[in-house]
């Protein structure tokens, strides 16, 4: 192959010659083209390698590099998304990050800016955790409203771990402190392992068709890392748990610990010892309580009593008690006054309303024309009996009739004045 002249070949170029409109692009200029080039992106990436160059500063930020076999690249997590780290990162470290491409300008080289963390271990698990979880979600297996509520009484207490583990005899030993009256049963069921998943929920389907009255179900395990707990964030473990008829406290863990099966059951409790606290309640607790209401109930009763006494001595020592018959006397002398003071509350006013219609009926007497007869005068009335008020209404020679006080007469109508 023959050697090239890059130098002379570049001279052959016209438009590398400067014009006067051109110039040339300045270092800034190049970092900040391709810094919005990258960043218009706006891509997430996942990323697997090892830590190298770890270290944090005063800000909070902190630099390190990606590598693996072949490469490197820098990498940066921000202040508040270190925070949030809940391992400590060390070098040559496996890691996982969640992270976008982003270009230090000042410094002329691209890097990650990592939005999240975690050991590569457990990076995958994380990822499948968070596909189930949303799916479930989806599905609606987390609602509150499929949530049933945990019994006030607990006759059988149903529980499903290994009873290798200290889950179990933590669970036991609450129970027996707080209400040894209630039976337990178990199912010693694997809860780590491949397998572990299908057993717990095939546990939970028998504790569901046990021939007694199972009142309420415990869950769970001891604490362990992610690995270990891995059998509750299986969807056969899910669905096992959404679908039991019992209601369910999911004891996974320590506090700290979350798993799928938690956000399925009725309720979570932090720990397993705090699941069977949740579960039953304390006897003793319930006891003192008793007494303190007997205490009150007793108490109330004698102030009844005491008061129902009172009132009693009270009518006994009466003077009522000691006289009936002058209750009785003065009942009936109350009588009389009424009967008296009533009758004569009739008359008066018998009196005032005859009185009243004695000078209606004068005053109607007086515009009567039989009254006015009596006084002389007399009532003209025609032929055909009508009241004659006028001379005009008369010829010579018309009979009419005078009526007065104590008669009438027909008259001859002779001549008019």
């Amino acid at each position: 192959m023959n050697d090239i002249d890059y130098t002379n070949a570049i001279d052959d170029f016209d438009f590398l010659t400067p014009q006067e409109s051109d110039r040339p692009y300045t270092i800034s200029e190049i970092n900040s083209g391709i810094a919005q080039i990258f960043e218009s992106r706006n891509t997430l990436v996942w990323v697997e390698g090892e830590l190298s160059g770890w270290k944090s500063y005063p800000s909070g930020h902190c630099y390190f590099k990606l590598k693996d076999a072949n490469s490197q690249i820098p990498g940066v997590i921000w202040k508040t998304a270190a925070q949030k780290l809940d391992f400590k990162p060390q070098d040559n470290m496996a890691v996982f990050a969640i992270a976008s491409i982003s270009v230090y300008e000042k410094g002329g080289y691209y890097q990650l800016s990592v939005h999240r963390l975690m050991p590569a271990g457990e990076g995958a698990l994380h990822l499948a955790f968070e596909k189930l979880k949303e799916k479930l979600l989806k599905e609606g297996l987390f609602d509150d409203n499929h949530k049933k509520p945990l019994p006030h009484s607990v006759g059988t207490l149903g529980v499903v771990t290994s009873k290798q583990g200290a889950a179990l005899w933590d669970i036991v030993r609450v129970v027996a402190r707080r209400a040894p009256q209630t039976d337990i049963v178990i199912i010693d069921t694997p809860v780590q392992g491949g397998k572990a998943a299908g057993q717990i929920a095939k546990s939970i389907h028998l504790m569901n068709n046990y021939d007694g009255q199972i009142d309420l179900m415990i869950v769970g395990r001891g604490g362990g890392a992610i690995e270990d707990l891995w059998a509750f964030n299986e969807e056969v473990v899910a669905r096992a748990i959404f679908e039991s008829r019992i209601p369910i406290i999911s004891a996974v863990g320590h506090e700290i610990d979350f798993t799928i099966a938690d956000f399925v059951a009725d309720m979570r409790a932090p720990t397993p010892s705090a699941a069977a606290e949740m579960a039953v309640a304390d006897t003793k607790e319930n006891d003192r309580h008793f007494k303190h209401c007997s205490a009150q109930f007793a108490n109330a009763f004698n102030r009844y009593i005491a008061n129902i006494n009172g009132k009693i001595n009270r009518i006994k020592s009466s003077r009522a008690m000691h006289r009936p018959i002058h209750i009785i006397q003065n009942a009936e002398q109350g009588l009389d006054d009424f009967q008296n003071r009533f009758s004569l509350a009739m008359k008066s006013s018998v009196h005032i309303k005859h009185e009243l219609l004695k000078s209606a009926a004068d005053r109607l007497n007086a515009l009567s024309p039989l009254a006015v007869l009596g006084r002389g005068y007399g009532i003209v009335q025609n032929e055909k009996g009508a009241t004659i008020r006028s001379v005009k209404s008369m010829e010579l020679g018309d009979i009419v009739k005078i009526k007065l006080a104590d008669g009438a007469a027909d008259a001859l109508v002779m001549s008019f004045e």
